[in-house]
């Protein structure tokens, strides 16, 4: 039987939401390994600005340096849908003004 268990926010130990113009919003975080409570893992994810979309996710984990989508990924995944949309909306809104400021001098 495969154990369908909700990721736990308490893993998270430290989360950013921030954005880069050459990327995009960007949600990183350091979350606790389920299994070595003494190991934690820096996961991020990229979001495209415009369609919010995932475009890159990367985990320091073992699955993560083989390009598999792990636990701590789908515990970040998980929180963009519940509870972090306001504050990519505003990482988005402040990205898309400075694009719009950039634009305009010349």
């Amino acid at each position: 039987m495969i154990s369908t268990q909700t990721p736990s926010k308490s893993y998270v130990k430290r989360l950013d939401v921030f954005y880069t113009l050459g990327e995009g919003v960007i949600i990183s975080a350091d979350v606790q390994s389920r299994t070595r409570r003494d190991v934690t893992h820096y996961s991020r994810i990229v979001l495209d600005p415009l369609s919010l979309k995932v475009v890159k996710a990367t985990c320091s984990c073992e699955a993560g340096s083989f390009g598999k989508k792990c636990w701590h990924l789908k515990t970040l995944e998980q929180m963009i849908k519940e509870e972090l949309r306001e504050r990519i909306e505003k990482a988005r809104q402040e990205m898309m003004q400075i694009e719009e400021d950039i634009a305009s001098w010349g």
